[in-house]
């Protein structure tokens, strides 16, 4: 079976068995440490967006380098996880959330892995998050913590490294954001971009409502959402079938081509 790849945060290394970690360097430049492993007897690369020591932050990130080392590794599915900032009262701290869209809030990254090429593809971000993969990702997250997992949500994402100003945030809730993060974006849509179905698992550690930020149970709640984490992913990954037929898989047959 085909490699599956997990992004995420520190704290995962432990799900590998026999973990090797190394570097992957393309055309892109050098993409954060990669951890090849095995999960319930399938391989599985494990890339941790800051780096091992949480050393790289948010402005920093090469997301194309993470993508393409992906692409090149021969990872057709990828699964993502994110700690954000929850801007619906109805999507409770600590719960699970399973986006199914998303809003690019993001200005400084580059737009696209085809802006430097004399070709370039406009792929379609319809859905925009892989069916297939949010399926597993929803049953898996409902066995681990039913009744507290939300299918449906907007992520609105903004590379930060602040936190946004109550007007900011107004506009996001009245524009329809659910999650505010800071990580999900460019990576989703450069998987996208080469083929690679992408879908991600949040935890929502602090409220986005225009208040100050309350600190204190922010430790608590992102430890148990990294223990939620580990526990979806292991009951997801051996879900994953190599026999894809969603759109992600067809992003390039589709997509049109300007020379």
């Amino acid at each position: 079976m085909k490699p599956v790849g997990i992004i995420g945060g520190s704290g995962f290394y432990e799900l590998l068995e026999n973990p090797r970690m190394f570097v992957h360097n393309n055309k892109y430049g050098r993409s954060s440490e990669i951890f090849e492993g095995m999960i319930q007897g399938r391989k599985v690369y494990f890339l941790p967006r800051h780096g091992e020591e949480h050393k790289i932050i948010v402005p920093r990130i090469n997301y194309r380098a993470n993508i393409w080392a992906f692409k090149e590794l021969g990872v057709e599915q990828i699964l993502a996880t994110n700690c954000v900032g929850s801007s619906n009262p109805d999507i409770e701290l600590g719960s699970l959330v399973i986006p199914h869209d998303f809003c690019d809030w993001t200005r400084r990254f580059p737009r696209s892995l085809y802006d430097d090429e004399v070709e370039a593809y406009h792929v379609d971000m319809t859905p925009a998050y892989c069916p297939d993969l949010r399926k597993a990702l929803i049953q898996a997250a409902n066995q681990v913590k039913p009744g507290h997992v939300h299918d449906q949500a907007v992520i609105f994402v903004n590379e930060g490294l602040r936190f946004e100003t109550p007007f900011e945030l107004k506009m996001f809730r009245k524009l329809g954001a659910d999650l505010i993060g800071m990580t999900t974006l460019p990576e989703a849509v450069f998987a996208r971009e080469a083929a690679i179905c992408y879908a991600h698992i949040c935890v929502p550690t602090n409220w986005c409502l225009g208040e100050q930020i309350e600190a204190d149970d922010f430790p608590r709640l992102l430890k148990q959402g990294i223990e939620d984490f580990k526990q979806v992913l292991y009951l997801a990954i051996p879900t994953l079938s190599d026999d894809r037929d969603c759109p992600c898989s067809h992003a390039l047959d589709h997509a049109i081509l300007k020379k």
